[in-house]
This record gives C-alpha cells, sequence and structure tokens, in this order.
C-alpha cells in the first residue's frame, strides 16, 4: 500500500479561537456544522504551558481545572475521555450523568448525544475526527503507528456504520495536528506493520497520508478528507511534541454541541 493517497485532500490551517482555552479550529467545519463543537487545544506560553496530561506521574498541576476549563468554554456539562494504551479499543456513549467521565482505557470515542465531549491526548500521534452530519453522530479516535496498525480506523468506521447507522460515504474526515512524514522517521518494522512497501532502513512516514490511503479504501469520500498543516514537531509549532522531548499533552475534543 502506498503511503499517500491517489489524490491530494483538503490542506486546512486550524484557526486559533477563544482566550480562556488555546483552541485550534476548523474553520471550514466551523462554518458548515454550527451544531458541532471540534477543535485541538495549543501548548500555550511556555512559561504556563496547557498541558493536559492526566496519567503523568506525578500528574502536573492545575492538570484539573484546566480541563474543566475546556468543558466551560465549550458548553458542554458531559467530558468524556479514557487513558490511551495505543489499541484498536472504541468506547461508544449513550445518555449520562454531568461531570468529567475517565472510561476504560482505550483510543477512540462515538456519541449522538448532545453534551457529551469527547477528547484524546496527543503529542505527536494523529487526532482523527469523524462527522456524519446525516445522523449527527461523531467519532474521535487516537491513532499512533500502533492504533493505526492495530485497527483503530476501522473499528471506529464500523461503530458508526452498525450503531449509528451512518454511511460511510456520508462521513466527514479531519486528521488534527500531529507529526508530519518530514520528521517522522521510524524503523522498518512500523512499515511493515502498516502493511506499507518497507524501506532498507530506517526513513519517514507520513502516518497521516496512509490513514487516509486507508480510509478512502474503506469509503470515505475522498472530497470529504482533510488533513492539518500543523506539525508538532517542526520548529514553531504552537503544539507539544513527544519526539521533541515534551511530556505534556495537548487534547483533541469533538462533540454535537448541547
Amino acid at each position: 500500500m502506498s503511503t499517500r493517497p491517489s489524490d491530494p485532500v483538503h490542506t486546512i490551517l486550524e484557526e486559533e479561537s477563544g482566550r480562556d482555552v488555546p483552541l485550534f479550529v476548523h474553520p471550514g467545519w466551523f462554518e458548515r456544522f454550527p451544531w458541532l463543537f471540534q477543535g485541538a487545544t495549543g501548548a500555550g506560553p511556555r512559561h504556563e504551558p496547557f498541558d493536559l496530561a492526566l496519567f503523568g506521574d506525578p500528574r502536573p498541576a492545575g492538570v484539573e481545572e484546566r480541563w474543566g476549563c475546556i468543558a466551560e468554554a465549550a458548553g458542554f456539562p458531559r467530558v468524556a475521555h479514557s487513558s490511551q494504551p495505543h489499541g484498536s479499543q472504541v468506547h461508544m456513549h449513550d445518555e449520562g450523568s454531568p461531570g468529567f467521565h475517565l472510561v476504560p482505557p482505550g483510543d477512540g470515542h462515538v456519541t449522538r448525544v448532545p453534551g457529551v465531549l469527547l477528547a484524546v491526548t496527543v503529542a505527536d500521534c494523529v487526532p482523527i475526527y469523524l462527522v456524519d452530519p446525516v445522523q449527527r453522530a461523531v467519532a474521535l479516535l487516537h491513532a499512533g503507528w500502533r492504533g493505526a496498525a492495530a485497527g483503530i480506523l476501522d473499528n471506529g468506521l464500523e461503530i458508526l456504520r452498525d450503531r449509528m447507522a451512518s454511511r460511510i460515504t456520508d462521513l466527514y474526515m479531519h486528521l488534527g495536528p500531529a507529526i508530519c512524514g518530514s520528521c517522522y522517521e521510524v524503523g522498518v518494522e512500523v512499515f511493515e506493520a502498516l502493511d506499507l512497501a518497507a524501506p532498507r532502513e530506517r526513513g519517514p512516514l507520513d502516518l497521516r497520508a496512509a490513514i487516509v490511503t486507508s480510509a478512502v479504501g474503506a469509503g470515505v469520500r475522498e472530497g470529504r478528507v482533510s488533513v492539518s498543516a500543523h506539525c508538532t514537531r517542526c520548529e514553531g509549532s504552537p503544539f507539544f511534541s513527544h519526539r521533541a522531548g515534551d511530556s505534556q499533552r495537548q487534547a483533541a475534543v469533538l462533540g454535537v454541541r448541547p
């Protein structure tokens, strides 16, 4: 399989929105889907980073307050998040009590319930946003190379199709800020795990392009796919990067507005 789709997809430069929360949003979706809340937090000022890593040891100071700021800024009474084992588990969220909910480990979340804000944390891995404007169902997935190889995208699409009655051809997909192909050098085993043509030695991998190819192969319309222009690793990036040595995490968020 090629690491690039057959034709170029839309490249989107997310726009920073909000003052209390450094949130970057897809401008086209903001206009097209007024019922949708979508975005990715940024690193914030370096003297006071907007760190959302809940599972660090020790837990960063003020992290609970920062998560609360996101929910308040979004206007959502309920937030769904989990630790992320780089696998393929996807959780579906129905009606439930308000508050911040940590569910069992998993790398994806699906809902069509208004007021449930789905969240994954990233710092080079790919946040995958899936939106069905017909059923008003959404999925948010966390995809590193291990999760991509394990089938996180296929599982998210399957739940949308089988549990939400979504048609794959109705979906819009956006791949948010993540490490770019020029900055992401991996071993031969990573190419093999992703069923890609493997080089003789370590080489650059555009993981977002590989995910686009998989999505289009699964039936997502290429014209409804977009990829962030932001690289988390490139110099001057407003995001955290694990490969750059950051221990902090930003959050990707997605939900149907209450």
